[in-house]
């Protein structure tokens, strides 16, 4: 969505669907009736989120065809008088912090966005809401060694880093009782935390907090389970997505209606589930047969218990 609005905002004229296809190669599906609906879709969405998008009807060489514009003075706020170091740091607050998911993201583009940086605007959500977060980042920026409850245990540990990945937050850092660094999901952290003085550890020269957290594909694919990958289809509404998280490698087949199938790593079967669950009933899996039969038992399994 943001793809296609940033196109009809930096256009200076109306654009057709057929203009907006070939100017987001690969963004709709390739049939008529398909990249029509995926991009009623999107359209209406953003209408829905305050966007102004009008359509008009062309004349000349193109009489009678629709097309599609964002009126700015509609849609822009005026000239604030701030300076460029002040638009910056309201556009890094307001991208961070995110004032609501509609909000915040109309906020930053009435700011200027990409237009007025001239760079391309980042928009990160970054979830804060949890308890424990203040006292483990208190921990990694003070150097504290942290005392807390971690899947039962009690965990002394060395805070290197956090990383927040796909909307989770993890702590990575020295476990005093593995004896090694490992990383820990911040929202199953029990109770309380018990911090040292600061100071108390040094860093290691060569930590990379964004390569100590494994991506979603690494994750599925390690483990014990009898198959590398498994087939899976997934509705248009997620398609997107997905690919962004398996990377365009991952894409088997793209479907008329926008769908796609993907090779899942599936190695890890709780994680494979776990993912696999998350998308409720857009996304199905067609083979292998003993992976399918696997899954089908366990929603079984669910239902049943629920």
């Amino acid at each position: 969505m943001l793809n296609l609005l940033a196109l009809l905002v930096a256009s200076n004229q109306p654009l057709t669907l057929k203009r907006i296809r070939h100017q987001l190669a690969g963004q709709y599906p390739d049939g008529d009736s398909a990249a029509r609906a995926a991009f009623e879709r999107d359209k209406g969405e953003l209408r829905k989120l305050g966007v102004p998008i009008e359509m008009v009807t062309l004349g000349g060489d193109e009489a009678g065809e629709g097309a599609y514009t964002v009126d700015r003075r509609n849609f822009e706020l005026g000239d604030l008088g701030l300076t460029a170091e002040e638009l910056e740091a309201l556009q890094v607050a307001v991208a961070t912090v995110r004032l609501g998911a509609a909000f915040g993201e109309g906020a930053l583009w009435k700011l200027g966005g990409e237009r007025a940086l001239d760079v391309p605007a980042t928009s990160v959500h970054l979830p804060l809401g949890d308890d424990n977060l203040a006292a483990l980042a208190h921990g990694v920026l003070e150097r504290r060694t942290l005392t807390f409850r971690y899947n039962a245990d009690n965990r002394v540990v060395q805070p290197y880093g956090l990383l927040a990945r796909n909307g989770i937050w993890y702590l990575i850092g020295f476990d005093q009782l593995r004896g090694d660094k490992r990383v820990f999901r911040v929202d199953r952290v029990e109770g309380g935390i018990v911090a040292s003085e600061p100071a108390d550890f040094t860093l290691p020269a060569d930590f990379d907090p964004s390569r100590a957290v494994p991506t979603e594909r690494e994750m599925l694919a390690e483990g014990d389970g009898e198959s590398d990958t498994a087939l899976v289809r997934v509705d248009a509404l997620l398609a997107s997505r997905v690919a962004g998280e398996l990377g365009e490698s991952a894409i088997v087949r793209t479907l008329d209606d926008g769908g796609m199938e993907f090779a899942v790593p599936c190695r890890n079967v709780p994680a494979f589930r776990s993912w696999l669950l998350a998308m409720v009933d857009r996304a199905e899996v067609l083979e292998p047969a003993h992976v399918r039969a696997h899954v089908m038992e366990w929603l079984a399994d669910l239902e049943r218990a629920g």
